[in-house]
């Protein structure tokens, strides 16, 4: 057996060991009590070792660009010369991506190898008998901690996964925290308001640490200000802390923007596409500078050029442009519905037909994002993702039907789906992939021939089936 293929089969051996513990990501919480808490994870870690202790962090909680944000104040710490860990969620092709050091995911030898040392540490927990067992997510965070202290970094820059005040994350004491735009999303979970959502991203915030904040609702800052100041932590925020000077559009290619800080001018190219892109960008540089603080000195033009090199799939991606313009957005709630329509019509005006595929995963109306785009008179074809949360053809149907939205087709698997939206698509349409990640990330993963990752409990469609 070759050396490759050792490493493969223990690589695959390590993700399904993982995924064998509590899933609330891919899984549904119907049979599964609400236990949120940080007891688990603080003992977890404790077994370690503590290896998140006595290193430094930036937290990124937020409703919307989070990971973007993450990633770009990840990448301009690189640049800068900082060995700077990443960790983030969900993953899209792979799940390597989600811990990264100076953003090179994990190779799949090192995940295994981090599952297996963590993993006497798992098994501990679980026969105390007292907390319950580790999750997937815990385990992941875990994992990256270790990994981070164990790499030696300078810094890392830890997402939080969902929420923030009892996410297995907010063990840290950071640096700094960094909340980005909020809105209603996992309302089940997080609460049926603005105020109630912001509240439980307040967790993140520690006793005199800064906290840098993102453009927000009224609501949502008059959160974050009272518990700011209750802890003693100054609050930056970012449209305050960063001007923008001038814009320059380069359409497909991006935006170059002048921001000012202080007196400093940082030009920046911001590949990445959309106006909330700019948002997430000069969060990143209040952010950046906020740092000097700390001792952590950076230099404007390498926070640039940092931000300018990254990458982040399936956020208003342009996939292909041949023979159809194929673009991929995650979004799936109104806000970044807004964002996504926004995008659409800004980078696409000339655009003839607008054809929409669309899933989504339980716990989203798939009707919100439908009901946004309506006014640019699309065609939708809905469609299930592998996710095992992804709504089936039947409930995306009358869901739809119960909205009196009309589509064109329902497919039980992404693959017929863009097939189909390619088939009735002329010269000159913009096909749009949307609903969640996971079917922006297939649809990739189709166009550019990716292979993917495949889990035990996914969905895979057993036959073509289309309802039309």
């Amino acid at each position: 057996m070759s050396s490759k293929h050792s490493h493969n089969r223990k690589y695959q051996a390590a993700v399904s060991k993982l995924l064998s513990l509590a899933d609330f990501e891919r899984k549904s919480r119907a049979n599964d009590p609400v236990d949120f808490h940080l007891q688990r994870i603080e003992r977890l870690l404790s077994y370690l070792g503590n290896p998140h202790q006595e290193q430094k962090y930036i937290h990124v909680a937020g409703s919307k660009g989070k990971g973007s944000t993450s990633a770009m104040i990840a990448w301009a710490l690189t640049e800068n010369g900082y060995k700077t860990g990443l960790f983030t969620s969900p993953s899209i092709h792979k799940i390597t991506e989600r811990i990264r050091i100076n953003g090179d995911q994990v190779s799949e030898i090192e995940f295994a190898c981090l599952v297996d040392d963590l993993w006497p540490a798992v098994q501990r927990v679980q026969s105390d008998g007292d907390i319950g067992s580790v999750s997937v997510f815990e385990l992941e965070t875990a994992m990256a901690f270790y990994h981070f202290t164990n790499a030696l970094t300078d810094i890392s820059v830890i997402e939080v996964g969902l929420g923030g005040r009892l996410d297995s994350t907010n063990i840290i004491d950071p640096t700094i925290s960094v909340i980005t735009p909020i809105s209603l999303d996992h309302t089940a979970i997080l609460g049926n308001t603005l105020t109630e959502i912001a509240t439980e991203k307040a967790g993140i915030i520690k006793p005199g640490v800064p906290v840098v904040t993102s453009p927000q609702p009224p609501e949502a800052i008059n959160v974050f200000s009272t518990k700011a100041k209750q802890l003693g932590s100054e609050l930056i925020k970012s449209e305050h802390a960063v001007k923008i000077k001038t814009k320059e559009d380069l359409d497909l290619d991006g935006t170059i923007v002048d921001f000012q800080i202080d007196t400093d001018l940082i030009r920046t190219h911001i590949k990445l596409l959309g106006d909330h892109q700019i948002d997430n960008a000069r969060t990143a540089i209040a952010t950046i500078y906020q740092l000097s603080s700390a001792g952590i000195g950076t230099v404007n033009s390498k926070t640039a050029n940092g931000i300018n090199k990254v990458e982040w799939p399936a956020r208003n991606q342009l996939v292909t442009t041949s023979p159809f313009k194929i673009f991929v957005d995650g979004a799936h709630n109104d806000a970044s519905a807004k964002v996504l329509k926004s995008s659409i019509e800004k980078i696409f005006p000339d655009r003839n037909r607008l054809i929409v595929v669309l899933g989504t995963v339980s716990g989203h109306n798939p009707t919100v994002v439908a009901r946004e785009l309506e006014t640019l008179n699309p065609i939708f074809i809905t469609t299930e993702s592998r996710h095992p949360k992804s709504l089936s053809c039947s409930e995306l149907a009358e869901a739809f039907e119960a909205s009196k939205i009309s589509i064109e087709g329902t497919y039980n698997n992404t693959l017929d789906a863009i097939s189909h939206a390619k088939h009735i698509a002329s010269k000159g349409d913009l096909i749009v992939g949307s609903g969640s990640l996971f079917v922006a990330a297939e649809i990739i993963e189709i166009e550019q021939n990716i292979k993917p990752e495949l889990y035990p409990d996914i969905r895979l469609a057993q036959s073509p089936k289309s309802q039309k």
